[in-house]
């Protein structure tokens, strides 16, 4: 791959010690001859990105999350570095920059390119999500029951306290806490797990990644409540049905050569 010449690093100042490390990440990289621009304004100002090689983003999976837009708009891979809990994304620790940043830089690295969903409401808002749809059944703690069709034909009705929705990216999140399975992050694929369901046979479906899927909330008692990647996903009560697709963008992740999914599964669940 082309060496990186010009960088951006994002710190999230709210996590202990991630400007120290932004500031000793944009040392290396000058030491090595890139051009580093770095802000802890988050998420970052709009162009930020554009014309960059690469992004550095310090903090935790959360963290990279809120840099999705900006990376998928100008095509910019980005590279997480550590200061959260349990980072499936944000993969090298403080500790590891000297070490593994210098290799980076002169270009050894690979580009994984993760799918998103795509979503939109009745009402035509739509956006993406590089982790995953979640549609819960309201404030109330009661339970919803939600129909979810593939084009015309339904798949199930769900009686649960909500439903995920998936990319391979986001299968080790909230989906894998709900008892979803764990897909192959470069897997073309959605998943959609029940959350809390009443029935022991409702279970996790996959669909190929060409699939449309409608989903219709059913006599819930409150209004559903509707989330991507941890963030409101319309500011306010979206307009049913909500269609899920996969996003014809997809999210350019930095990796270093020698990342190997099945090893940080290993390390990162204790199996």
């Amino acid at each position: 791959m082309k060496p990186l010449h010009s960088i951006r690093i994002i710190a999230n100042a709210s996590k202990d010690g991630a400007e120290k490390a932004a500031l000793d990440l944009k040392k290396l990289a000058d030491a090595h001859g890139a051009e580093a621009s770095t802000t802890v304004e988050f998420p970052p100002p709009d162009g930020f990105l554009e014309g960059a090689d690469a992004c550095f983003v310090v903090g935790g999976d959360g963290t990279l999350l809120n840099v999705m837009r900006e990376a998928v708009l100008y095509d910019v891979p980005v590279a997480g570095i550590r200061h959260g809990q349990l980072g499936f994304l944000a993969t090298f620790s403080p500790e590891e920059m000297h070490q593994k940043i210098p290799s980076l830089l002169e270009g050894s690295y690979r580009v994984s390119r993760r799918s998103m969903l795509s979503y939109s409401d009745g009402q035509g808002r739509s956006n993406r999500a590089l982790n995953d749809l979640v549609i819960k059944s309201g404030t109330n703690g009661k339970l919803g029951r939600f129909s979810v069709f593939e084009e015309q034909e339904q798949v199930a009705e769900y009686a649960c306290d909500g439903i995920v929705f998936s990319t391979p990216t986001g299968s080790t999140a909230y989906n894998l806490a709900a008892g979803g399975p764990i897909a192959h992050p470069e897997a073309k694929v959605v998943l959609m797990t029940p959350i809390s369901a009443h029935t022991l046979t409702s279970r996790s479906v996959v669909f190929p990644s060409g699939v449309t899927l409608l989903v219709q909330p059913e006599r819930n008692p409150d209004q559903p409540l509707v989330s991507a990647d941890g963030q409101s996903a319309f500011g306010d009560s979206p307009d049913f049905p909500l269609e899920i697709t996969v996003a014809s963008e997809t999210f350019p992740l930095l990796e270093e050569l020698s990342h190997s999914h099945f090893h940080l599964l290993r390390n990162k669940l204790k199996w």
